[in-house]
């Protein structure tokens, strides 16, 4: 009788294992299918106001604009830049020394390199004058239409994004402007 008793118990325990393993195991992909779901979450998508500055544009001579290697309208798009994002401030009243404070530096740091990564690439012949001038002309126009916006959260995603592709990226695909 002990023997039969001690043989259940075995039998008993040993189902119960088997069984709680089994629990154990389908617990486990509930959870990666739940941590999975979470880390393909689409990336934020950026909704600014748009407006035209084509009356600006046609302002700027292109003797003020200078020449640039993406063309004659990419190069007064930057002056635009130039003339929006940074301002001169003097030091002391009455010094003529000034300082150059630059307006939401993160996004304008951005555009720089940016522009910088697009004409070494056309330098190194992986991308063509026609694609770059597209790119910078794109990142452009959201550069000066959210220069009034409240860009918190798009800042700290520029600042997050570790190469340069991936800024363009932001600005080009994730950015829309609502005309």
């Amino acid at each position: 009788m002990q023997k039969a008793s001690f043989l259940v118990v075995i039998i008993t325990l040993t189902f119960f294992r088997f069984t709680s393993a089994q629990y154990a195991l389908s617990d486990a992909q509930v959870v990666n299918k739940t941590e999975n779901k979470s880390s393909t979450s689409p990336l934020p998508v950026f909704n600014f106001a748009g407006y035209s500055y084509n009356y600006e544009l046609e302002k700027i001579t292109n003797e003020m604009a200078g020449n640039h290697a993406f063309g004659d309208e990419i190069a007064k798009k930057m002056f635009l830049l130039g003339q929006k994002y940074t301002s001169e401030v003097e030091l002391i009243p009455g010094n003529p020394q000034t300082k150059t404070v630059i307006q939401k530096p993160v996004i304008y740091d951005a555009v720089k390199r940016i522009e910088k990564y697009l004409r070494k690439s056309v330098k190194k012949g992986s991308l063509s004058i026609d694609q770059a001038t597209y790119t910078l002309n794109k990142v452009l126009d959201v550069a000066l239409c959210i220069r009034n916006a409240d860009t918190k959260n798009f800042e700290v995603e520029i600042a997050s994004s570790d190469s340069e592709d991936n800024k363009i990226d932001l600005f080009t695909k994730r950015v829309n402007l609502i005309y």
